[in-house]
């Protein structure tokens, strides 16, 4: 038996896999990333021939990585590090944030654009999200600002920038820094200006799962040579600092803070490697996933990611659908144990708002072993509805990017149809459980 969806798609409608049926997908789709290429083998075994098992200064595989980056991002100097936290880390304390300090930041993040922040004793201020693209909301923004704001911090989630425009109007009108953390969005573009060349400073995440991939690894980009010398200094010594720093800090360079935020020369060489191919899989990502967006955008209650007039997602980390309707009144856990059944990886968000968790709840946080707790303003369920909202109602799918997964993106579509049909029996098993 079949039905026939909006698209004029046939789906099948029998007996759900959850409840017994055969699953669209046998034996069931596990994504996997990276890739791992010939070419990403023969970057590091290349190292180990040579012996580069450790740089102390701006050289090698790394010299190659961050001007790549730079010319990417307009000239900016760039500086690479240990991870994208890293990045963040030395970004905001080059550029001064403090005790007592008041940085706002979106609560719809992952913690690493924020954390930071509470080591160096400012406070986040946390602020909701924009419905469509669930980046944070300049009005939020320019409500939030306080005498004692120093600063902004965006994330351009999933790959969407933030509505930069507005955003940098706050900052110009209060006289305030912004850091983009664009871990998700290598590539994105705005406006015509590629995210992390808007800003103050950008970081930007080199870890397994992103687009560029180094195992571990991340780079910062600095619109003030300054702001990039006393990154460097953080997180660098001797040699590097050296090499970068060219003011009066130079008297500093043989020690700087001692952090060692150092990017490991593998990291660099998979980095660069997947920074080449970094473009072919941006057209091949955007045009799979626009397939699925498409298809799914035909099945009713469903909504997929849209992307703004003037926005390009680029590197378009993480693809989250929306629930409407009967999908959420069956709910969206359920939902998404019918869809695995199904044979897909799918899954409800892993990162929940920031102000749900309990660092950010709790008001007094005993990090550590004496003194004073860290007090964080505390946050209850409610206070960035939006954000909550996109939490609960989204799920996660794969960010396809391979050719030989256009078929497994149409099977995709045809598993949300066949649970779209039989969404009576799954919102009927949902009433049966809450009883």
């Amino acid at each position: 038996m079949t039905q026939v969806n909006k698209s004029g798609t046939a789906a099948q409608t029998g007996r759900l896999a959850l409840h017994g049926g055969t699953p669209v997908i046998e034996p069931a789709h596990r994504f996997r990333w990276p890739r791992v290429s010939g070419a990403d083998r023969a970057a590091v075994v290349d190292l180990l021939d040579r012996g580069e098992l450790s740089y102390y200064g701006r050289e090698g595989a790394l010299l190659e990585l961050e001007d790549h980056w730079s010319a990417r991002l307009g000239g900016r100097p760039t500086l690479g590090t240990s991870s994208g936290t890293a990045a963040l880390h030395s970004a905001f304390q080059a550029l001064g944030a403090g005790t007592g300090d008041e940085v706002i930041c979106p609560t719809n993040t992952f913690l690493a654009t924020v954390m930071p922040l509470v080591e160096l004793g400012a406070v986040p201020v946390l602020c909701d999200a924009e419905l469509d693209t669930a980046t944070i909301d300049p009005e939020a923004v320019a409500a939030a600002v306080t005498e004692r704001t120093v600063g902004i911090v965006v994330t351009h989630l999933w790959g969407h920038p933030c509505d930069m425009d507005a955003i940098l109007a706050v900052a110009e009108r209060h006289g305030l820094w912004v850091v983009e953390d664009c871990s998700h969005a290598h590539g994105a573009v705005y406006r015509g200006a590629e995210v992390g060349t808007l800003g103050t400073a950008a970081a930007f995440s080199f870890q397994a799962a992103k687009i560029v991939y180094a195992g571990q690894g991340g780079l910062l980009a600095s619109a003030d040579r300054e702001v990039h010398e006393r990154a460097c200094l953080f997180g660098h010594f001797r040699v590097r600092s050296e090499q970068d720093v060219r003011g009066p800090l130079r008297r500093y360079a043989s020690t700087g803070f001692g952090l060692n935020y150092r990017m490991h020369p593998f990291a660099a060489a998979l980095a660069l490697q997947s920074s080449r191919d970094m473009p072919a899989r941006i057209a091949a990502r955007a045009e799979l996933l626009g397939r699925l967006a498409g298809g799914l955008g035909e099945i009713d209650g469903l909504l997929p990611p849209i992307t703004r007039a003037g926005c390009d997602r680029g590197a378009y980390y993480g693809f989250k659908v929306r629930l409407s309707g009967a999908w959420l009144e069956a709910g969206a856990d359920l939902v998404a144990r019918a869809l695995s059944a199904e044979g897909l990886d799918v899954h409800p968000p892993g990162s929940r708002p920031l102000h749900l968790l309990p660092l950010f709840s709790d008001g007094e946080v005993p990090l550590r072993p004496t003194g004073d707790p860290v007090r964080l303003p505390a946050h209850r369920p409610g206070d960035f509805p939006v954000a909550e909202q996109l939490w609960r109602t989204s799920l996660s799918l794969p960010t396809f990017t391979f050719p030989d997964e256009r078929d497994l993106v149409d099977r995709y579509c045809e598993a949300f149809a066949k649970v779209a049909a039989q969404l009576p029996e799954l919102i009927a098993a949902a009433r049966s459980e809450r009883v």
